[in-house]
């Protein structure tokens, strides 16, 4: 494709008049556009190949349109592979013909032990871009955005009939997913300018509701980049999170997003917990937390 529009370039530059030129220039971007979104699902694949454990040989092999995301883009659950891509927006020519903006569309396909397509669902935030994803038993959870952030909840129970639920728009959008129950999902996101938290309820999947919301006056946090950088502690109902010059402890008890410590004065990068301290890692220092009464019990500096 990259050649064709090479020659298409070079083809619309040898004609001399110049009205004649720009018309035609005008008639092959208008056709190359529509001809990439009526077959955008052929023209982008991910490959996908089943290696056996035992002896590293390959048992099959499939494919799927569009990319995926991340490793939460991707995960099998009672024998079936579930796959969350991004399909269009990739530049076919760089620059020239086709060089516009893409109408992209996000799909859901569940692929069977044999790595074959058996149900998909299709077209999720047309003109939008998956920004996470997140598969927990027969639920997927996925997050588009371009102005607000769909929020949509797909029911897989029936492999090959997979079929949108529920979806939920709000302003903002969601970069990190984490499921703390069968019913409660964390999103770690922005809204505007400023880090957000939402706590989602996905009791009712054809209903899903935010339950909670806490903006933060941060303008990034390490879990828009990797999602190592949010700890869950699930024996105190609470979860930690970085911000650009301080460290966060949440609870997210009762349906409610409380902030229940902010450790300042810290680079915060990464916590962890150790029987019932926290210790919130740092580039300049280690802070220690009393998980009890959440006071500092030690501060190491590491300079």
């Amino acid at each position: 494709l990259n050649e064709l529009g090479y020659i298409m370039q070079q083809f619309t530059a040898s004609i001399q008049n110049q009205d004649d030129r720009l018309k035609l220039e005008n008639e092959m971007q208008n056709r190359m556009e529509k001809y990439f979104s009526d077959h955008k699902r052929e023209l982008e694949l991910t490959g996908i190949v089943k290696i056996s454990t035992d002896d590293l040989s390959m048992k099959a092999s499939g494919e799927v349109p569009g990319v995926l995301l991340n490793q939460f883009s991707l995960a099998e659950y009672e024998g079936f592979l579930r796959a969350a891509v991004t399909v269009g927006g990739g530049g076919v020519f760089a620059g020239g013909f086709g060089g516009g903006s893409r109408a992209t569309a996000n799909d859901v396909y569940v692929l069977d032990a044999d790595m074959k397509t058996v149900g998909s669902v299709k077209d999720l935030g047309l003109e939008e871009r998956i920004y996470s994803s997140r598969f927990v038993m027969d639920k997927a959870y996925v997050v588009t955005f371009r102005q607000t952030d769909p929020f949509y909840v797909i029911d897989l129970s029936s492999p090959e009939n997979p079929k949108l639920a529920g979806e939920l728009k709000i302003p903002g959008y969601s970069s990190y997913l984490h499921p703390i129950s069968e019913e409660r999902v964390i999103g770690v996101g922005k809204e505007d300018s400023n880090v957000k938290v939402s706590l989602f309820n996905v009791r009712d999947p054809n209903v899903p509701t935010e339950v909670a919301k806490y903006t933060l006056t941060e303008y990034w946090s390490e879990i828009l980049n990797t999602h190592h950088a949010f700890l869950l502690d699930k024996k105190h109902n609470v979860f930690f999170m970085p911000g650009g010059n301080a460290g966060y402890i949440f609870s997210y008890r009762d349906d409610k997003l409380e902030m229940i410590k902010a450790v300042s004065d810290i680079q915060a990068k990464r916590a962890l917990f150790i029987n019932d301290y926290l210790y919130v890692v740092g580039d300049n220092k280690i802070v220690v937390l009393d998980e009890s009464n959440w006071e500092r019990v030690k501060d190491f500096d590491l300079q």
